[in-house]
Formats: structure tokens, sequence, C-alpha cells
């Protein structure tokens, strides 16, 4: 037994353990108890002298007063004989220390009621990942449980216990056996294990309200911008703030809700800001402007677009200022701190808030400036240049040079990096022209790094749930050749393009619809004109609507053909030198020119795949383009190669097809085969994860309908897209069947 008033001593022969003991002997009298104190000094003997020789102890001798102090009376008891028991003696023996030091992380994520909880989760990861090779005695240890102890200070700091749970029993359900893939699995360095993980964090992940995000984009800005979310966990990227860059949204992909405002809200937030300078940023030098300058030069130009944004849509203003900081004025201290953030956010907030707290005058007299600047309507982004260096000169203090930075509460959430606000002149800058061209050939794409990919789940038939995020699929435009093949397919079916003429005909809608109080028209309303002479002669400003117009009943139809390109395709038909491919490229073809006489809105893609890494989803038409020579150029070049993982091109084409306007939205599949892959071993895999897409498509309100060239189809394709299909059986009638088809569906 030890006294706390005398110093107390440890019975063991290392001198190593004893030195550590000496080091950390006044810490641990502080902070332990008398009983944890007997613990402590039990513990590192009893560690000391089990054969494992002064490693454990040594650890054990560092981490135990603080762990001790945390959980109270009993817990040092109980973490040495977690260790004796289930892991020195067990094979995972080289786990121990490892264990040992994972509490420092343990106990700034736990409570302090939760040590069982945390010890019941390691016996149950250790029970599950010991195997033995004749399947009596645990003979090989864990090949994970140090791969999950490493990562703890992760899973606990953003993961509940149900959560963690969840992660670990994917990770058992399909690496059990995979004893290195568990390894890579427990060390959250594969994509399967980030996205399972992501799944199970705190907050609303960026997937599950994209439609809605989308919505608000296309309502308030009229946009319709590509959305890549990022995980600043896992991705070892530079900026972890959003940016728009060439159309493509970069954002978090989750967001928890803060300071009373929900993750959607915080959603909408970013992207009306992204947008507010999308329309009103326009690009200043930043070579000669520095660090500090540019601080304070983007803390204007975000006010002074958000300010032009309220304007047009005034909630905007509640919205912001929810997540907008508010600190006190005297909150840092200028003797000992760089107070450049503390100032930064008081005037942040000052610019948009008519109502802050701040007493500062040099603050109140830029608000002023700035208010004054934005009564004029022609404001400029070198105007936020000119007030930021201003402000900077008027407020620099040599303080500002610290290393001590006041940063508490400094931060907006939903801004962005300001990267739409500045260029740098470089050399060699104007001779860049390396995206100023749609790409002839694959060669010239191919060292040029696509967009970012989508990640999409896939169906598990054998556990009847997802695979998080498991296939990516890489979108490019479709590469170009000379358009004039498509013209000659037209001039070869010439006969049959006269009679699809005339069917369609008679399908473009006849019906008129009236259209009055139009200033310029077909024909001149006369009660209008009549009322508009009245009210000029009594004196009164006369209505200038005095048309009206005719406009059609359209068809509200939008069509989505996607393509299968895998490498079957360029299998000869049978007795012709003609392939697969080249039928399905006449056949397109007639199809394209039909749907364009008959003004639907229609998009042509294709797809192939090369493992589930890499599902490649191209453009050849999009909805907003015509039927024209890119167009025509594009589909001149299909090429037919790799694998058919259908699954993800359906989902990644509903996604397209399920923004469009109309009230019926067809998804043709042109396949020559069933799904497959060279990843996948079992069949039947793909094609329960295609049939999959297919439902989940349908509740989306989509009709998808599936023309297969294959002749085995009967033997799967009902399984996958139930009685939405046709199987052409002559493949050399496929030009002339495609188009009836179609019409038929969307008569």
């Amino acid at each position: 037994m030890t006294n706390k008033s005398q110093p107390i001593q440890l019975n063991c022969d290392f001198e190593s353990v004893q030195s550590v003991f000496a080091l950390n002997a006044d810490q641990a009298t502080q902070k332990l108890s008398k009983d944890s104190l007997d613990d402590y000094c039990r513990g590192a003997e009893f560690l000391s002298k089990i054969g494992q020789g002064d490693a454990l102890a040594i650890i054990f001798l560092k981490v135990m007063p603080w762990v001790g102090e945390f959980y109270g009376d009993g817990s040092i008891n109980k973490i040495v004989d977690f260790v004796y028991e289930k892991l020195v003696r067990t094979p995972n023996k080289a786990s121990a220390e490892t264990f040992l030091g994972s509490f420092i992380d343990v106990i700034e994520h736990t409570n302090k009621d939760q040590l069982d909880e945390y010890l019941n989760l390691i016996e149950y990861h250790v029970s599950k990942t010991t195997y033995s090779v004749h399947g009596i005695h645990d003979t090989h240890a864990s090949p994970s449980l140090i791969a999950l102890l490493t990562q703890m200070h992760i899973l606990l700091e953003q993961l509940d216990y149900k959560g963690i749970y969840e992660w670990v029993d994917y990770g058992l359900r399909y690496f059990i056996e995979h004893p290195e893939r568990q390894q890579e699995y427990f060390s959250l360095s594969t994509a399967d294990s980030k996205a399972v993980f992501q799944r199970q964090r705190k907050g609303s992940l960026f997937v599950d309200v994209e439609r809605s995000i989308n919505l608000f984009q296309k309502a308030l800005w009229g946009t319709d911008f590509m959305y890549a979310p990022y995980s600043p966990n896992f991705e070892k990227i530079e900026h972890f703030h959003p940016y728009l860059e060439d159309e493509v949204i970069r954002l978090p992909d989750i967001y928890e809700p803060y300071k009373g405002v929900s993750a959607l809200k915080r959603y909408m937030a970013l992207i009306s800001h992204l947008m507010a300078h999308y329309n009103y940023t326009s690009k200043i030098v930043a070579d000669n402007v520095s660090p500090q300058q540019r601080f304070f030069a983007e803390v204007f130009e975000d006010a002074r677009v958000e300010y032009l944004a309220i304007k047009e849509y005034p909630g905007l203003k509640k919205l912001w200022l929810s997540l907008i900081p508010i600190v006190d004025e005297f909150d840092c201290d200028e003797n000992n701190q760089s107070c450049l953030r503390h100032r930064a956010i008081m005037l942040t907030r000052a610019l948009l808030d008519e109502n802050h707290p701040y007493k500062n005058q040099i603050i109140i007299d830029f608000v002023v400036k700035f208010k004054t600047l934005m009564s004029s309507e022609e404001s400029k982004t070198s105007d936020s240049l000119t007030l930021g260096l201003e402000f900077l000169i008027k407020t620099r203090s040599a303080s500002d040079a610290l290393a001590n930075v006041y940063f508490d509460n400094t931060e907006v959430t939903y801004r962005d990096d300001n990267r739409s606000m500045w260029t740098f002149i470089e050399e060699f800058d104007e001779d860049d022209e390396i995206f100023q061209h749609e790409f002839q050939n694959d060669e010239e794409a191919e060292d040029l790094e696509v967009i970012p990919p989508h990640y999409y789940d896939e169906w598990d038939y054998i556990y009847e749930s997802y695979k998080p995020d498991w296939a990516a699929v890489y979108e490019r435009l479709h590469s170009r050749s000379n358009a004039n093949k498509i013209d000659k397919i037209l001039d070869k079916h010439s006969a049959l393009v006269k009679q699809l003429k005339r069917v369609l005909d008679l399908l473009k809608p006849q019906n008129k619809r009236r259209l009055r109080y139009q200033e310029e028209g077909a024909e001149l309303d006369l009660d209008i004109a009549l009322r508009s002479v009245i009210e000029m002669k009594n004196g009164l400003q006369p209505d200038t609507r005095i048309n009206v117009d005719f406009e059609h009943d359209s068809r509200s139809v939008s069509v989505l053909l996607l393509l299968d390109l895998s490498e079957s395709l360029n299998d000869a038909i049978d007795n012709s030198e003609r392939t697969i491919l080249e039928l399905s490229q006449e056949a397109v073809t007639l199809l394209a020119w039909a749907v364009e006489q008959l003004g639907d809105n229609f998009a042509i893609a294709g797809f192939n795949s090369n493992t589930r890494q890499q599902v490649m989803y191209y453009h050849i038409k999009g909805y907003s383009e015509h039927w024209d020579e890119n167009v025509k150029s594009r589909l001149a070049n299909l090429k037919a190669e790799y694998s058919t993982r259908m699954g993800a091109a359906i989902r990644h084409g509903s996604h397209y097809l399920n923004l469009q306007r109309s009230d019926k939205k067809l998804m043709l599949i042109l396949t020559d085969g069933e799904p497959s892959d060279i990843d996948v071993s079992d069949s039947n895999s793909l094609i329960k994860d295609t049939h999959k897409a297919v439902q989940e498509c349908q509740q989306l309100g989509m009709y998808p309908y599936c023309i297969s060239l294959d002749k085995k189809a009967d033997n799967y394709i009902s399984d996958i897209f139930g009685s939405h299909y046709s199987v052409v059986d002559r493949i050399e009638s496929l030009p002339h069947e495609l188009p009836k088809l179609f019409l038929s569906l969307t008569k």
C-alpha cells in the first residue's frame, strides 16, 4: 500500500522502467486517489514481470495518471486485467502497447462512464479477427487490431459507438478472410473504408440533400453547376474551403447543424455565396498584393457580392447573418496576440448587420464607406481591394506579426476560398490553351485530369444491403471525327426517313394555345386595343399589351438514350462484315433525327467500365444541344471497349434525366449483353444491382426501357427490367425497329 504523504516506490528491476516511473511519480501522486495510486504501482510492477520486456510498463506509467484521473477508481485495474487476459495471453500480445497508448486519444473523445463500452468494442474486434488455422485454438493474431487502434482518434471523434460498430461489421463482412485487405480497411486507407465511414458520420450527407440543393440553385440563380463533394478528413488537398471552378462546385460531403442552422440551410448559404461571386466578382491581379492585403480585400468582396445578392433576394440576409459569428470587441489582447482575424470578423459582421454591437470608430467609418460605395450601384471587385488596403493601413499593429493568432469564433463556415477573385500573372499563361478546344481524339485527352468522379452505391444481393460509394463514374465529352459519316447514314436510309417523317408529322402537337396581353404577337386583340384607345383619350396611360399570340401545346417528354459501348459491340453480325456497333450507330442516328423532328428534349450518352474504379460515362449529346455538326461528329466516332457495369451508368444517367422538367421521362438503354465486369466473378451480382438501379429510377418517376440485341437475353433480362424490354432477334433490323419503338413508347 502506498501513502500519498510519502514518495511512492516501484518494485521493478528494469532501470528504464524506474527512470520513467521517477519522471511520472509526481504527476501520478497529484492526479490519482490513494486507491488508484496503489493500482498504478501494482499495474506497472505486474506488466514488467509478465515476460514482455519493459515496453508495456513504460507506456503504462506514462498514460495511466491521466486515464485513472479521468475514469476514476477501479479503471486502472480494469485496463490491466484487459491487457493481460485479452491481449497478452492471446496471439495479440504485440498490440498491447498500441492499445495502452490509444488511451491518450480515447479519454479526449469519450465520457467518464464509457470505459466499458470502449473495452467491449476492442474485445469484439479481437474475438472476430483472431483466427486459427485448425479451428481449435486462436493461433494467429488479428491482422487489423493495430490498424484499428491507430485510427481510434478519428473514429471516436466523428462517430458514435453505433456508427463504429457498423463500420467494423462492414469490414468483417467483406474482408474477414483477406488479412491484407482487412488491414487496409481498418487503416482507413481504402475507398470502401472511407465510404462506409462517411455514411456513419454525424450530420447530413450532401448526397441526401443534393436534389434539394440543385433545385435551389436552379430556382434562384438559373444555373446547373455540377457538384464534387470532398472529405477534408481523408483527401490530401490544399484547400479545405469550398470553391467554384470550371463550372464544378467543390463542397464538403457532410455538414452538421451549426448554431441552430440545419445542414440543408448551411448548404444553401454556401451555394448562394458561390453564386453571388459567380455573378458579381471579376478577377483582379494578385501578384503585387500581400497576404494580409488580400485577406481584408476578400472581406470586403465577400460583403459586396452578398450585399448585391441580398438586394435581389432579401431572405438571404437572415440566412447569412445566422452563420456569421459575433465576437466581443475586447476579446483579443493586442499586446500579446495577433488580432487580424478578430478585426476581420468584426468588420465582416458590421458590413452586413446594421444592428452590430461594435463601437470601434474605424470599423464604423469603413461601414459608412462601404454603404456609400454600394449605394452608387457601380461597385467593382477592384473597389474591394481599395477598401481592404485602406482598412489594413488604418488598423495595422505591430502585434499583427505575432505567432499567437486570435482564432476563436472567427471563421465564416459557408464562405469559399475566393479563388474567383484573383488572377496571377505568370510566364506562359497567355499561351496555355489546353482547355480551349474539344479534343479530337482520345490520345489528346488521355493525360488530362477529368472532373472528379461521382461515386454510386452498388447493391449486394447476398447481404441485401448497399456497398457505399462502390462504383466511380467518370464523365467525359466523347471524342469527335467526321460528321459526314452520319449524313451518309441518313442518305442510306432515305426511304425509312421519309416514312418516319409522315408518322412524325402526325405526332407533332397541333393544338394552339392563345396568349393574350402580348407586346408583340400574331394578331391584334380588339377588346384590349379599344380599351387602350379609350384610356388614352381620357388622359390615362394606355395598356400597350394589345396583341394576341399563339403557341402549340408541346409534348412534355424528356429522353435519355444510354448506349452500351462495351467490347462485345465489335463482334461481327452473322454472315456479314458489319459489326453490332455500326448497326447501333445507324439506329441511334435515325432515332436522334426523329426525336429532333418531334422537338422532344433528349440526350445521348454511352458507357463502359474497367472495374468498379473506372466506369466511363461519355456525353454524346446534351439536353441543351441541338442535332448539329458537333453532336454528329461525336456520334460518328463511337468506339467499343471494356465491360458493361450497367447499374452505375443507369444511376448516373438518371441523375441528369431527373433534373429535366417534363411530364414523362424515358430512359432507353441499348445493349448487346448482360451486365458484367472483370472484377466481378458472380454473374448474378451485377444483374441484381442493375435491377436495383432500375427500381431506383422508377421510384423517381422515370421510365427505364431496355432494347437488347442479345439472343440469350431471355435468360436474364426480365430479372432486370420486368416487362419493360424488347429483344431484337434480327440485329440487322435495328435501324428500322428502334425509331418505331421510341414512337410507340412516347405517343
